[in-house]
């Protein structure tokens, strides 16, 4: 990965109604940040499976679901734009 790699903005996550998307990542964010973020949130749905395995919570295996959409989400978009920026 290139250090100028981007994210594209094509990646939704969290839909509602008629699978229409309820969110996007947002095009144009430095892919080694985004990257980051996703492995910041990995280790916390990491955490919160856990708590919800073992102390029956849960909202917290919701929270995680969600979160890990989001991860991938990013992680995706970034995937895309790598994709994109090869000859």
């Amino acid at each position: 990965m290139t250090m100028t790699s981007k994210t594209v903005g094509v990646t939704c996550f969290g839909y509602g109604t008629g699978d229409a998307p309820l969110f996007r990542v947002e095009p144009g964010q430095d892919a080694i940040l985004a990257l980051d973020q996703a492995s910041a949130m990995l280790q916390c749905v990491r955490r919160m499976t856990l708590l919800a395995a073992t102390d029956g919570e849960a909202d917290l295996g919701w929270a995680a679901h969600l979160l890990s959409d989001m991860a991938k989400a990013i992680m995706d978009d970034v995937e895309v734009g790598r994709q994109r920026a090869q000859p």
